[in-house]
């Protein structure tokens, strides 16, 4: 499968229409090519990649069925049920070789050993960074990939099962190199595509042993990202939860302190006290309570006394007589006191009397 390393591949043709020529480096390389083999690819003048595996060819068309004279190749299998025969052997799977076609045989130019495994991993581990920074995975792409790593290689039409979303999705991956598609025998075909394909399938999809391995990657990083997510939730809820608590808690404090307070006017108190608790890590007193409480009346009835038909006639009058704005205020704000102070004394019930500077006492 493709790794996204810098040399040469091109992207996945159709088998009936010639791929352009591609510049040097414009696509990812297979993970298993040596760094020596890709760096010689990389000075072919036309790079064109197989659509159903991972060889390369410097000519155009299509030479994995009739290759022209003179064309090179560079692959890890050959000798396939007659395709591809070489003039010396080569070890499907492990060697690396590039040969130039003449006079119907593959004359062998270089041969070098597959890259390490561990190397290889390495490189499709950086392929699921890569994939996993720079695109936005869609749940119809992830659920795609799990189905062809459960399913194995399929037919199209089944996987598909007439769903538009899966399709595009398929196309998504094909662009990316992770799924392999094909419609027509071909000798470089995987064992179980070409059954497939035996069978009587239009078209057969399937995931290779590299793309397993980054699909495998890609799925994982979704989960952990869903778990991630899941436990900021959690701690999200955890906090709004304590801060509930916090102001329940606050509510019947002040409910004590003040028996006969309106439920409303305890919330809006212990809303007024929660900060200084988170803070302190205690709760509050006795006079803190009852400032609390009287700073959010006062401010409720400033808002409100203006209006009263009483205070509303004064102060317009005062308006008249040319009173400063400060008057007004202290007038407006007297009142606001003394409703205020009525309403605590009411609250605290069969309670002693409590101060508060608030209101001035």
């Amino acid at each position: 499968m493709p790794s996204e390393h810098p040399s040469p591949e091109a992207s996945q043709p159709s088998q009936n229409a010639p791929e352009p020529l591609l510049k040097l480096g414009d696509a990812p390389r297979p993970a298993a090519m040596p760094d020596s083999l890709a760096a010689e690819v990389a000075g072919w003048r036309f790079v064109l990649r197989s659509p159903v595996a991972p060889s390369f060819y410097s000519k155009p068309g299509t030479p994995w069925q009739a290759p022209p004279e003179g064309c090179l190749r560079a692959s890890d299998r050959w000798n396939l049920e007659g395709a591809f025969p070489t003039d010396q052997s080569v070890e499907n799977g492990t060697q690396w070789a590039v040969a130039r076609f003449e006079g119907g045989v593959w004359r062998v130019e270089s041969c070098v050993p597959a890259a390490p495994r561990p190397a290889v991993r390495d490189l499709l581990r950086l392929r699921v960074e890569r994939l996993t920074a720079a695109r936005r995975w869609t749940h119809g792409d992830l659920e795609l990939l799990h189905s062809l790593l459960d399913g194995g290689t399929q037919a199209e039409d089944t996987l598909l099962a007439g769903d538009e979303g899966r399709a595009r999705s398929l196309r998504s991956l094909k662009a990316l190199g992770l799924a392999g598609a094909a419609s027509a025998d071909d000798p470089e075909l995987p064992d179980e595509v070409k059954t497939l394909l035996a069978d009587g399938a239009g078209s057969v999809v399937w995931l290779d042993v590299d793309a397993r391995e980054i699909a495998d990657g890609i799925l994982s990083w979704h989960a952990k990202k869903q778990a991630r997510a899941a436990a900021r939730v959690s701690r999200g809820a955890e906090a709004k939860q304590r801060g509930d608590d916090i102001k329940d808690a606050l509510t019947k404090a002040v409910q004590r302190a003040f028996p006969r307070i309106p439920k409303e006017a305890a919330a809006a108190a212990a809303a007024r006290l929660a900060p200084g608790v988170k803070k302190l890590g205690r709760m509050p007193a006795l006079q803190p309570i009852v400032d609390a409480v009287a700073e959010v009346r006062l401010e409720r009835w400033r808002q409100a006394v203006a209006s009263e038909p009483e205070v509303a006639k004064r102060l317009a009058a005062m308006e008249a007589r040319g009173d400063a704005n400060r008057a007004l205020k202290r007038y407006r704000d007297q009142r606001a006191v003394e409703r205020a102070e009525a309403e605590l004394k009411e609250w605290r019930g069969d309670l002693g009397p409590v101060l508060s500077r608030r209101l001035g006492w």
